[in-house]
């Protein structure tokens, strides 16, 4: 025999397979914009990393230490994809920052 289905258990068992995201929900914890402040650090860092990765590995091609021009190719179209998500990932934030100065004026 199936044993019923109830909307209580399927949205505790969504519940049980959602990410665990710091600071968001209507409980979020008293360091939330520290949370916020290590994400967009950490974002940073990658970006900054994958720019440098992309200049030494153009470095090395221009010095004849490596022969693939594909993995420099690689290497320079992941540094600039990232900072084009990171550009859009700040304006984003910046709109809804001015969303919410004009709602609260």
């Amino acid at each position: 025999m199936i044993d019923s289905i109830s909307p209580e258990l399927m949205l505790k068992q969504i519940e049980q397979f959602k990410p665990e995201i710091p600071g968001v929900g209507a409980n979020a914890p008293d360091g939330m914009d520290e949370d916020f402040k290590k994400v967009l650090t950490k974002l940073i860092s990658e970006v900054d990393q994958s720019q440098k990765d992309a200049d030494v590995s153009l470095q090395q091609l221009a010095k004849g230490e490596t022969n693939s021009i594909q993995d420099v190719v690689l290497k320079m179209e992941e540094a600039d994809v990232s900072f084009k998500m990171m550009l859009e990932i700040r304006n984003k934030l910046l709109q809804a920052y001015k969303e919410l100065i004009s709602a609260q004026a």
